[in-house]
């Protein structure tokens, strides 16, 4: 595949790690749920950078801007083992004050160990007035080559239960429901898998 599609005038193609603090910006304004929304933009900035640096995100542009990406790991345990030992004492700085959330904290650090699979497709987000064009689904085209190149042969995906058009979305792109878990107490989250 080509490093780039394009769908009219938008194109797809890998984020580079100047576009971290766009796609950080992009995820707070698009997703407002879930416990990362809920964090510093740099904080956020800074763990896109790392997912740029050791696996890849996606973009989708028009004009030269964002509007859309998608993020993903091979392997989730290597990509957080990363980002706290080069972020260590910043991470305790920015998180420390959200002690009284730490169970969400550890929550979400430790949930990938309630399955053994290692990719897993982090995060879609595309601008509200761009959606419903088929953005998204051109960006997991383009992500399932990505993982391809990787040898990854199944990857997962965490969604919350009240995502409905998440989970329509993903259910129609060929994923197939695995199980329902809690990785935050007292809201259920479904894990669905993808086959390459």
């Amino acid at each position: 595949m080509k490093n780039y599609e394009k769908i009219s005038k938008i194109m797809i193609c890998l984020a580079k790690k100047e576009d971290a603090l766009t796609i950080a910006e992009l995820h707070k304004k698009e997703i407002k749920s879930g416990f990362l929304s809920s964090l510093p933009l740099f904080f956020l900035e800074k763990l896109y950078l790392a997912v740029i640096k050791n696996d890849f995100c996606i973009i989708a542009k028009e004009n030269g801007e964002i509007v859309g990406f998608t993020a993903g790991t091979a392997d989730i345990k290597k990509l957080y083992s990363y980002f706290f030992k080069k972020h260590f004492f910043y991470s305790a700085l920015i998180l420390f004050p959200k002690i009284f959330s730490l169970r969400k904290i550890m929550e979400t650090l430790f949930y990938p160990k309630k399955i053994e699979l290692k990719a897993e497709l982090l995060t879609i987000a595309v601008k509200k007035e761009f959606q419903v064009r088929g953005i998204a689904m051109q960006m997991f085209k383009f992500f399932t080559s990505e993982m391809r190149k990787r040898r990854i042969k199944k990857f997962k995906v965490l969604v919350g239960g009240e995502l409905s058009p998440a989970i329509r979305f993903y259910e129609k792109s060929g994923f197939k429901f695995l199980k329902q878990t809690e990785v935050h107490k007292g809201k259920k989250s479904r894990i669905y898998i993808y086959e390459l």
